[in-house]
Order: C-alpha cells, then sequence, then structure tokens
C-alpha cells in the first residue's frame, strides 16, 4: 500500500492578496509504501467534525460539493469509477471570489488549538485504555507525527495538552517547509523515521481546514525498518 500527502498550495495563492497564505503556503509532498499489519499496526483512533462557522479559512475549492450535511457527516464520498472515490469536505469559500482568506493568527489559533486539544486528549485517553488491556501500562507514546500548520498553532497545542498532563515529543518541520498542508504529516514522519525502532508506539495528528481532525495511534513493526 502507497499512503502520501501531497499538496500543491500555490494554485491558490498565486493569485491570493492575504498576507498570511504568502507567507505561510507552500508545495510538498511526502509517500510511504507500507504492508498493512507489518509495516504498521493500528492501535487507536478517532476523527472529528467541527464545521468553522465563522470562515476563518475561506478556500475556493475544485472538488464538488453539495453543501448538503443533512445532520450527519461533512465529509461527501463519491465513486467516480469502481476504483476511484473522491472525499470532499465541506468548507467556506470566499464571498469575493478571491481562492483564499484566512483570518487573523488569533482566529486561527482559537479554532484550531481548542478542537485540537479535546480531539487528541480523546484518542490518547483511548490509548491509555487499550495499554491496560493489553497489560502494557508502561508503554508510551514515543513521537506525535502532527499537522505543522503555524508554529503559534502546534506549539499552544502542545502547551495546553501538556496543562492535562499529556506531554507528547512533536518534531518540527514548518521552519524548513512552512504549512504544506496534507503533505507536512508525510515529510515529518520520513524525517523521523531514521530515529523509529520497531514496537514504537507513534501518533499521527491531521486537522485542516473544515474543520476536520483524524487522530491515530500505531505501532511500527519491522517492516518499517
Amino acid at each position: 500500500m502507497l499512503v502520501g500527502g501531497i499538496e500543491g498550495l500555490s494554485r491558490f495563492v498565486q493569485k491570493s492578496f492575504d498576507k498570511n497564505a504568502l507567507q505561510l503556503f507552500g508545495n510538498g509532498a511526502g509517500i510511504i509504501g507500507l504492508i498493512p499489519g507489518q509495516s504498521m499496526e493500528f492501535l487507536v483512533g478517532d476523527a472529528q467534525e467541527v464545521y468553522d462557522e465563522q470562515g476563518v479559512l475561506a478556500v475556493h475549492m475544485y472538488y464538488p460539493h453539495s453543501r448538503q450535511a443533512d445532520g450527519g457527516s461533512m465529509v461527501e464520498v463519491t465513486e467516480i469509477n469502481p476504483h476511484s472515490l473522491r472525499f470532499a469536505g465541506l468548507m467556506n469559500e470566499p464571498a469575493n471570489g478571491l481562492p483564499l482568506t484566512m483570518a487573523g493568527p488569533m482566529g486561527m489559533v482559537k479554532l484550531f488549538v481548542r478542537n485540537g486539544v479535546n480531539i487528541v486528549q480523546k484518542v490518547y485517553q483511548s490509548y491509555r485504555q487499550r495499554m491496560e488491556q493489553l497489560g502494557t501500562i508502561g508503554k508510551s507514546v514515543e513521537v506525535t507525527i502532527v499537522h505543522h500548520a503555524n508554529l503559534k498553532i502546534n506549539s499552544l497545542k502542545q502547551k495546553n495538552l501538556s496543562k492535562i498532563g499529556i506531554d507528547l515529543p512533536m518534531p518540527w518541520v514548518i521552519k524548513d517547509f512552512g504549512n504544506v498542508s496534507a503533505a507536512s504529516n508525510m515529510i515529518a514522519f520520513l524525517r523521523e523515521l531514521p530515529k523509529m525502532k520497531p514496537g514504537d508506539h507513534i501518533m499521527f495528528d491531521g486537522f485542516g481546514a473544515g474543520t476536520y481532525y483524524d487522530v491515530f495511534v500505531v505501532s511500527l513493526g519491522e517492516a518499517a525498518e
């Protein structure tokens, strides 16, 4: 199986006048090959959708969405053909026709930090419960691979988690790549991979516009070397 994170954010910023986006956003790609159950074994995980009601981040979308959630998930899954699925998340789009608009830094921080801490805390508690069930209470998450939105968001997220007793190492790549969105988790993982050992428990924390969060913990297998 190939798992990749690829992002070409230049398609949004080429015609944008948003100073935050122009400073932060970049292009990037990272792809890993794995054998399910051998390279990685899933332990716990969860997903969370918290719609950005205030339009803190609005992006012109290049995929269709009916904009009907009907009280259920905001993610629409469309079968393009028997071998292809398209996942479209409901998002805010700029009313002025621009490709991209963002609120000030504090608006972004409030949206992503508050909700991000909640979902990570939920998954971490599930992880501790799973370790108790397996009789490996002393086991811990070796490293957390996070989406790198901006340094303030990630730093405050780490600080607020620490306040509730959850201390998770979060290596940074944003100073080298900027916000490369979907690619940041893969790039961060590939950079940390040489330091990892079979049996290490790794948390992946992905979040983005919409607002959508996917957090899970895996155990690395021998095939990850």
